[in-house]
């Protein structure tokens, strides 16, 4: 008797473990099939949902950032455009201000200014909401990277500026010798850019700079003439006259082309001998 009573009891509690293990376990099932569910926030409607640029060979497509508002285009190397021409594409609903899709001009400037010049494009939609979309023109133009024309800076190299008849051309040759010039002069005229840059920091600007590529030559450079610094001519025909521009001294040279800036680390020395 005592024998059944001890095998019934054991049942028992068999039985009730059995239960709690399998209570527990559906509560664990349960808490972890448990959805959060969130409200839906609809999207706002004012929105770009393309840009592109259509005045090149190969459309430019810009980079949409919703997070930020920015809309990132990268010219490709190689390519030197001065105008842009948008294409926008606005979301269902939504207007793009009027006048924000002209051309965009005085690209050169742009990149001059370290890019502190904004263009936007504000947009209106239907559903009250709004936004505006910043600009960020970027290149894959390759750095302007060049060699020292003074290799030696305790020894500039020096240009005699006394006689008119005198010159003095300075080549300055890329580091990468295959650098992607636009190989057009006129293009130049508006791309290159180049100033002696004095100790006290006076910027005296060329009037022009040139560049040369291969095959023509072995290596890309650029190329500037001391006597069309500004200042350096006044006057013209039998008045004209040169001047001392720049006074004789040590200077860095500065150079820009398109997006690209640098100074040489090594100065030169200009001096005159009247």
């Amino acid at each position: 008797m005592m024998n059944t009573t001890l095998q019934t009891s054991r049942l028992k509690f068999g039985y009730k473990a059995i239960l709690s293990v399998a209570l527990i376990s559906m509560g664990l099932i349960s808490a972890c099939t448990k959805t959060e569910i969130t409200p839906y926030e609809e999207e706002p409607m004012a929105r770009i949902s393309s840009f592109k640029i259509v005045n090149t060979a190969a459309e430019i497509v810009g980079a949409i950032n919703e997070n930020d508002k920015t809309i990132t285009l990268t010219i490709p190397a190689g390519q030197y455009l001065n105008t842009l021409e948008p294409e926008i594409t606005v979301a269902e609903g939504s207007t793009l201000k009027a006048g924000s899709d002209t051309l965009i001009t005085n690209v050169l400037t742009y990149f001059a200014e370290g890019s502190t010049r904004e263009i936007s494009y504000p947009v209106t939609a239907t559903d009250g909401s709004t936004a505006t979309y910043r600009l960020l023109i970027k290149t894959n133009q390759p750095p302007l990277l060049m060699n020292e024309v003074t290799t030696d800076p305790t020894n500039p190299v020096s240009y005699d500026q006394t006689n008119w008849l005198n010159t003095n051309y300075i080549y300055i040759y890329n580091t990468l010798s295959t650098y992607p010039y636009s190989t057009n002069f006129e293009f130049d005229l508006e791309l290159a850019q180049a100033s002696l840059i004095s100790q006290d920091g006076t910027a005296y600007k060329f009037k022009l700079a040139q560049s040369g590529v291969p095959p023509i030559i072995s290596s890309a450079y650029m190329l500037l003439n001391l006597n069309n610094i500004e200042g350096r001519v006044v006057g013209s025909g039998r008045d004209q006259v040169y001047t001392n521009t720049p006074p004789e001294g040590l200077y860095h040279i500065k150079l820009r082309y398109y997006s690209r800036e640098t100074t040489l680390e090594n100065p030169i020395r200009i001096f005159y001998n009247n």
